[in-house]
């Protein structure tokens, strides 16, 4: 069997130059602390600065400018995470615009990802850049032949070597398939042709392992630490991880729209999928497809699109001829055998259920969009998020906190941050915005969204100064060894008893969580849909601000009462309340900030 490709959460390919190291905070800096709901003090200066020092953070902390790049690079501060409806992430592709069937739609997509990942290793596939500066490129061979693996204590990643297999997952059952051996010229007609004579081969039904890959962490590590103990078991999980990509044909399902699409992939159908790996293409019974991906693969938002986009764009393309005569068939597939017990699919279906949702989740304003913003010089991003904020005050009567999560691709190797966007010039403006038309004038309405969008900037700009003092605390821990760690834990857990007991620590909640990730045509819809968020108060909410609409999907947490569909007749409206403020100022000829 291939041996581990890499054990690097980013690789380096030689191709791409690497961006700048992240900066990082100054040791002792207490301020740092401040997103942790941190009160500053004398008190609690002293006594943290203590914690500090006897636990060895201090220490690790003056040695980071040597070592950073190897802990960010190696230690992996996603977990990683394994409850997948929660974690994943699944974007609806395009229509492609050839009638092709399910077979040729799949057989183009699996070409298009092994393509995408010879020119990912080669650096044929253009950097990203940010203003013309290169952009963190180590996670996009996280699409390829990676996958989470419980075979140890801990769950971890696994990058394989190998490029020639993929797993087909056809009514629950898994298949190895090889891609060696296609014709030059003729590659997508011979495969899609040997996946047609396996769905036509494949029996009905049978038990499936993919709904236990859906299940949360702790059922997972118990139920995986079970099934592997069982030579049949062991022996498909070896053969799994060696897999370019898995491809999961839902031939019975026929999505209306990508919406759809997206939300069936995402949430409909957990005996057909294998949320351990990276990358998962669905193709339905009418050739629509989406992708899932895993983000505790270390696949952040903006890779997800732009990869996502990559494989669409490329799998558009690729030509379906048909083989020359007297080319050998492709190999034949492997299926795999399991043993499972009906309890364990028990104890996965419900951890399922906990998160299953079943309201429409993507909706889409035709009010508010990029083009309108740009022409007034502000940025549409922090104006979404006056108009989300809004909408929730009018529904909850409350103004809770909306936290955005912020790409840090600028950097090498760095994770994502988040941001509290709810500030109190955006508090300001959704007062206003709530008074009657005749309190306040169009002017001084424009005034406040204006100091609102500046206020978020501001409050992103300082998110971003430098490493999360959170992500450098996981660092830590995460290197501790035995006894060494135990005391680390101990010592924060009484340090932040005591500090919560003199009121000094008021940790902040994750009420509503929201993301922005990069547009494009080839994937109009993202989201976790169907899913409710085990790790927010409220809601969560995915959008792409395009030139003339704006797209969402809305995931609740587990205790959110109000309807998908009011959330979001409430949000259009203020949208469209939002959109009306922007269209009163004058056009501007500079650029939005962005």
């Amino acid at each position: 069997m291939e041996a581990e490709r890499s054990r690097d959460l980013y690789e380096v390919i030689p191709a791409y130059a690497p961006p700048p190291l992240v900066p990082l905070p100054a040791v002792g800096d207490l301020s740092a602390f401040e997103p942790f709901g941190l009160q500053p003090g004398r008190l609690t200066g002293g006594l943290v600065r203590a914690a500090m020092a006897v636990t060895g953070f201090t220490a690790f902390q003056r040695r980071l400018p040597e070592t950073i790049e190897t802990l960010l690079r190696t230690v992996n501060i996603r977990g990683p995470a394994l409850y997948a409806p929660a974690v994943s992430a699944t974007l609806a592709f395009a229509d492609d615009a050839r009638d092709l069937d399910p077979f040729q739609r799949a057989a183009t997509l699996l070409l298009a990802t092994r393509a995408l990942r010879d020119d990912v290793f080669s650096g044929a596939l253009p950097p990203d850049e940010y203003r013309g500066r290169p952009q963190e490129m180590g996670q996009y061979p996280n699409f390829f032949g990676t996958s989470v693996v419980l075979d140890g204590p801990e769950p971890r990643l696994f990058k394989t070597a190998l490029t020639s297999q993929v797993t087909v997952i056809i009514g629950g059952r898994f298949h190895l398939l090889s891609l060696s051996g296609l014709q030059a010229g003729a590659e997508a007609a011979q495969l899609a042709d040997a996946l047609r004579a396996l769905a036509e081969a494949a029996p009905p039904g049978g038990d499936s392992p993919g709904l236990l890959t859906a299940a949360s962490d702790l059922t997972q590590r118990r139920l995986f630490a079970q099934l592997r103990r069982r030579p049949t078991n062991a022996h498909a999980l070896a053969r799994l991880r060696h897999s370019l990509v898995t491809l999961c044909l839902d031939l019975d399902r026929t999505p209306a729209s990508p919406a759809e699409a997206a939300f069936l992939a995402h949430s409909a159908n957990p005996d057909n999928r294998w949320f351990h790996a990276s990358l998962q293409l669905v193709v339905f019974g009418n050739s629509r497809a989406a992708a899932i991906c895993n983000f505790s693969a270390y696949l952040d938002g903006n890779t997800m699109m732009r990869g996502g986009a990559e494989i669409q764009r490329r799998a558009a393309a690729w030509r379906i001829d048909p083989p020359a005569t007297n080319v050998p068939a492709p190999p034949t597939p492997t299926a795999l055998a399991w043993e499972l017990e009906p309890e364990w699919r028990t104890a996965a279906e419900r951890d399922w259920q906990l998160l299953k949702d079943d309201q429409p989740a993507t909706f889409e304003s035709r009010d508010f969009g990029r083009a309108l913003c740009d022409a007034r010089g502000l940025d549409a991003v922090p104006a979404f998020v006056v108009a989300l904020q809004h909408a929730v005050r009018r529904l909850t009567g409350r103004t809770p906190g909306i936290t955005q999560f912020l790409a840090m691709s600028r950097y090498r190797c760095t994770d994502l941050v988040t941001a509290r966007v709810t500030t109190p010039e955006v508090c300001r403006l959704v007062e206003a915005l709530e008074a009657p038309a005749s309190a306040e004038g169009a002017g001084r309405l424009s005034e406040l969204l204006q100091e609102a969008i500046h206020s978020q900037e501001q409050a992103c700009r300082r998110a971003r100064r430098h490493l999360p003092l959170d992500d450098i605390l996981t660092l830590f821990i995460l290197t501790r060894r035995g006894l060494q760690r135990r005391w680390a834990v101990g010592v924060a857990a009484l340090t932040a008893m005591a500090l919560r007991a003199t009121g000094k620590l008021k940790p902040i909640p994750r009420e509503i969580l929201i993301s922005h990730p990069g547009c494009f045509a080839e994937v109009p819809v993202v989201g976790r849909p169907g899913a409710r968020l085990p790790y927010v108060n409220d809601f969560g909410l995915h959008y792409q601000v395009w030139p003339d609409r704006t797209v969402y999907t809305l995931m609740p947490g587990l205790g959110w009462k109000i309807p998908n569909p009011q959330l979001a007749a409430e949000l259009n409206a203020s949208l469209a309340r939002v959109a009306a403020v922007i269209a009163s100022r004058p056009a501007s000829s500079s650029p939005a900030a962005g």
